[in-house]
């Protein structure tokens, strides 16, 4: 059996969540402070016995940071395991955690697997608590007594078999009761087949082994306690060692202790220590002593006196941290291996691996750990895109934070159902496509906290320079990021961004390549016009009902968009000098390029395909300046994309940026004056975008706006 999933209420920030598990490596994968540790410390309090919790340990702030008050909710863990064999079933624990059927709930996360079991943890008030709440009707009394409650006041209650899926917020109301409207259900009528029947826990902990490697674990002194991994794989062994050896073994060490024992400095000390008793107490009183060597013969007593070295060096305290935490993780999976005939269940749960070790050895180390399927599972938590990168996409979870709330997310979700259904694929699932194609580079999406997708090199290199230079702030800053498709198959990786998926804002910008350029131009295409329809069209009908992807299109090309705007045309020019050495190409571009758009359009086309869109982007972002003009299109595709990150002091930041880049008019005083001042925001950003409501910074606020309202 394997750990298949666990439910997590009112825990921290973990408001109501959902986490599912494959056998083998699972990866946590979120940005700082998104709720990893969290969910690793759920699962610890729950099966881990090293990690005793209870009422002495819990504190008010271990309670859901979205709850108004903490007293007399609920903190509910739960634990769903999986693929429960006929063997185990002959174990008396896991007959007793299997449920009946397959749970309804449960189906809907895993897609209805057999032979499922559930551990419940209720972290509750007492009975006689929930007693008095339940029959006190009163408004105001209600307030007074459950003002009264103190952490002493609650009890942790095991149960397994549940049958509900307590993420539900309906279900938990039915449980617990209508505690803002004043409303506590009655504990008398508490219900096995929901809640689960009462259960030992400590029954399940001497059969699941879990242990936890922390992030800034300190491996060498773990190595050096009583009770380190080798100890316990000597243990594990110890009946497997020949009678004979072990015998030999105990009469070199009595050997050894009579030796140490006839020392003669030795027995001087001895007949010392008894001369001073003697002074002290006197003869009736004093003991006689000996001192002598007592090194115990027992093998296992022995397991204190080995320890590992690595082979060129004297002492393991010469290895780095890096090599130290390997070495670690490697004993423990070697005494899960020796141990996994007396466990049901190990599961190692492993924050941030990454810590200490070089790009390639994380990623070695991950496609390694993948051969304990057999016999540990295990979790590990990573904000690392190399780890992603080598991470099975179906067995990851992706969290991120919004307004303090942790927010699971499963990038698989119905994913192989959308790749059938909406893209024809007909024998490859869509989940390893993606799976192959996040490389270190592109992964980075699964950290961001919004996603533009674009075509080529121009769009990549330019957009995040041109937003730093309008705005002042960059999109690194923001979370954004820009990721180079490096074609048009948008689809294949903006389906990733889904309610029931990612639920990160996803902007597509696109190129609907129409002909600006004369048609008997090289440059003209009608094919291309066509191919840019038909995408927007594909695009639009993907996507139209999903509020996560939204598809910005240019009419015609970047380089062409972007010299619409006159202001930018300047910096073209500026670009000529860095591409072309004769004055006469750099006059004939400038003519163009200031005349009608038919011939601007085709002369900035052969300026940047003759140097490589690319480069010649390079070379642009580094001429462009706080006047730069962002196109409507690429502006509207960022607003989107931000949205959730954005807030009032990003906003005022940015309007600060661009007030002191302008001249000094009153008007920039005025609000300048205001932001100095620390006026509220909101009216501050109200005055700016409507004293100033022509700039493109105004007009970006105000798409932030009217694109969150939608």
């Amino acid at each position: 059996m394997y750990l298949k999933g666990v439910e997590i209420v009112n825990y921290k920030n973990l408001k109501n969540c959902y986490l599912n598990f494959s056998e083998g490596v699972n990866t946590i994968i979120g940005e700082n402070d998104s709720g990893k540790s969290n969910i690793i410390n759920a699962i610890r309090i729950l099966l881990d016995d090293t990690y005793y919790y209870s009422t002495k340990r819990l504190k008010e702030n271990d309670f859901s940071y979205d709850l108004d008050d903490w007293k007399g909710h609920w903190i509910i863990i739960s634990a769903i395991f999986s693929n429960i064999s006929q063997e185990e079933l002959n174990n008396e624990i896991c007959s007793e955690i299997k449920n009946d059927e397959n749970i309804n709930f449960v189906n809907s996360y895993i897609g209805g697997e057999d032979n499922t079991g559930v551990i419940t943890l209720f972290i509750r008030p007492q009975k006689t608590i929930r007693k008095e709440l339940s029959i006190i009707t009163e408004k105001e009394e209600f307030k007074k007594r459950r003002e009264k409650i103190k952490i002493s006041d609650y009890e942790f209650y095991y149960t397994c078999r549940a049958t509900t899926d307590f993420c539900d917020e309906k279900v938990y109301k039915e449980i617990v009761g209508d505690i803002d409207n004043f409303s506590y259900k009655d504990p008398d009528d508490d219900d096995d087949s929901i809640l689960g029947a009462k259960l030992n826990i400590l029954d399940i902990q001497n059969h699941i082994s879990v242990v936890f490697i922390d992030a800034l674990r300190d491996a060498l002194s773990e190595m050096h306690k009583p009770r380190n991994p080798i100890k316990r794989i000597i243990e594990s062994i110890e009946s497997e060692i020949d009678p004979e050896k072990i015998d030999k073994i105990q009469k070199l060490i009595a050997n050894l202790n009579l030796s140490i024992s006839e020392v003669e400095q030795i027995k001087e000390i001895g007949g010392k220590i008894n001369s001073k008793l003697l002074d002290m107490i006197g003869m009736v009183y004093s003991p006689q002593i000996l001192l002598e060597s007592q090194l115990n013969d027992d093998i296992n007593a022995l397991t204190r006196y080995l320890t590992i070295k690595p082979s060129n060096q004297n002492s393991i305290e010469l290895l780095g941290l890096g090599h130290l935490n390997m070495i670690y993780i490697a004993l423990k999976l070697v005494e899960f291996e020796t141990n996994r005939t007396r466990e049901l269940l190990n599961i190692m749960l492993i924050e941030e691996p990454e810590a200490h070790i070089h790009p390639h050895i994380q990623k070695t180390l991950f496609e390694n750990l993948k051969v304990t399927k057999n016999y540990t599972q295990v979790i590990m938590t990573t904000h690392s895109t190399h780890l992603s990168e080598v991470s099975d996409i179906n067995k990851m979870n992706i969290i991120k934070s919004k307004n303090n709330i942790s927010i699971i997310m499963n990038p698989v979700n119905k994913l192989d159902t959308f790749g059938k259904e909406k893209l024809e694929l007909k024998k490859m699932a869509l989940s390893k496509c993606i799976e192959r194609y996040l490389d270190a580079k592109r992964s980075v999406l699964l950290f961001s906290k919004g996603i533009i997708l674009v075509e080529g090199d121009g769009e990549e290199i330019l957009i995040p320079n041109m937003v730093k230079k309008a705005f002042g702030i960059s999109l690194d800053e923001l979370g954004v990021s820009i990721i180079n498709i490096g074609s048009t198959a948008f689809e294949n990786i903006a389906c990733l961004f889904d309610e029931q998926r990612i639920k990160k804002n996803c902007s597509i910008i696109t190129d609907l390549d129409k002909q600006y350029v004369l048609e008997n131009s090289s440059h003209y295409s009608k094919k291309a016009e066509k191919l840019g329809e038909s995408r927007k069209e594909k695009l639009n009908n993907l996507f139209d009902d999903n509020n996560w992807v939204n598809c910005y299109y240019a009419d015609s090309t970047f380089e062409i968009e972007f010299i619409k705007e006159k202001q930018n045309i300047t910096y073209v020019k500026d670009s000529l000098d860095e591409i072309y050495k004769r004055e006469t190409d750099k006059t004939k571009h400038i003519s163009k390029l200031e005349g009608e758009l038919e011939d601007a359009a085709e002369s900035i086309l052969i300026i940047a395909e003759g140097k490589g869109k690319g480069w010649y982007a390079t070379i642009l972002s580094n001429i462009i300046d706080k006047d730069v003009i962002i196109p409507d299109y690429i502006r509207q595709a960022i607003a989107h994309a931000c949205k959730e990150v954005i807030d009032d002091e990003i906003k005022i930041k940015m309007i600060k940026y661009v007030l002191n880049s302008e001249k000094i008019s009153e008007k920039c005083k005025t609000i300048l004056e205001l932001i100095e001042k620390r006026e509220q925001n909101k009216l501050i950003i109200e005055k700016y975008c409507a004293e100033f409501s022509n700039t493109q910074l105004s007009k970006f606020l105000k798409e932030i706006e009217e694109d969150d309202a939608r």
